[in-house]
């Protein structure tokens, strides 16, 4: 068999034996994928040491690597569909209609072609390990604000933009504020901003809540709309949002929010239910179109 002739090589060669990762055909095989890649992942972030990092990697090649966890993504998409849910509120908007232009959409962290594939749609897709040749790949927080880049020099800002699953693999806080920041900026003034994290980012996290998130997004310029129709699931949140211009008084919400929550815990932090429960995001500064606010420590020091 191809595998039996894969390892005479690597016998032969003296490399070391890494079994192939085996292909995902389940969900609970695709769960415990994604879970591994981001606790391996999450510690590679935060380590320092050379030893721990070569673990880590060891670690990331046994599971199969970026690659395996963007096939368990894929898994996991197919069963709920980010693109549908998408293509359906923008026709209910009226933003997707026959005898309109299409609209220009930019998908963030595009794992499948889904919403490529979608009639209607003009999609530029982006991912950092593009497994398609129509998906771009590229860090997102690289692009120049405005939007797209017309033959002209002028740039064209997006009628909407998605960001499915992808803030919660952020590494930490402070990007994921600048990851917003920039989702507003590449949109036009009532574009339209799709969100999906797992729903355990909000109810496990201690520090943010499903209500605080929604002001933390107001506060960039992405106020949701939550009483828009979204997709039935126990696992996943979903917000849409129209994109205007921050709004100072809710980032002063949030950041009050966040710091009540925080400083709730004491000297003992609560059980962390799951991975969840770290993930945070660290508003504060330049909310964009000439809207700041203090960091978060400095917002709320007693004048």
């Amino acid at each position: 068999s191809s595998e039996e002739r894969r390892l005479r090589l690597c016998l032969r060669m003296g490399l070391s034996i890494v079994p192939l990762p085996k292909r995902i055909k389940s969900r609970k095989h695709a769960r415990k994928v994604t879970s591994e890649y981001h606790r391996i992942t999450e510690r590679l972030h935060h380590t320092t040491s050379s030893d721990e990092r070569a673990k880590c990697a060891a670690e990331l090649q046994a599971i199969g690597g970026v690659d395996a966890y963007q096939q368990a993504s894929q898994f996991n998409t197919a069963l709920h569909s980010t693109s549908r849910w998408v293509a359906r509120r923008l026709r209910a908007h009226g933003v997707l209609a026959a005898g309109k232009p299409p609209p220009h959409v930019l998908e963030i962290g595009a794992i499948n072609t889904q919403l490529l594939d979608t009639p209607g749609l003009h999609v530029r897709a982006l991912d950092l390990n593009s497994q398609d040749a129509r998906i771009e790949q590229r860090d997102f927080l690289t692009l120049p604000l405005g939007g797209a880049l017309e033959a002209s020099g002028a740039s064209r800002p997006y009628d909407a933009l998605v960001c499915s699953m992808v803030l919660n693999c952020v590494p930490d806080a402070r990007r994921r504020f600048d990851m917003l920041v920039c989702m507003r900026g590449q949109l036009r003034v009532g574009g339209l901003c799709f969100v999906v994290l797992p729903g355990s980012c909000l109810s496990h996290s201690h520090t943010l809540t499903h209500d605080s998130f929604a002001d933390c997004l107001r506060g960039v310029g992405l106020a949701p709309d939550l009483a828009a129709e979204t997709p039935a699931s126990a696992k996943l949140a979903y917000f849409e949002c129209a994109a205007g211009l921050p709004d100072p008084a809710a980032a002063l919400r949030f950041q009050r929010a966040r710091h009540e929550r925080r400083s709730g815990h004491g000297s003992q932090p609560p059980r962390r239910k799951s991975r969840g429960a770290d993930f945070d995001v660290d508003l504060g500064g330049a909310l964009g179109f000439g809207e700041r606010i203090g960091r978060s420590f400095e917002a709320l020091q007693p004048s």
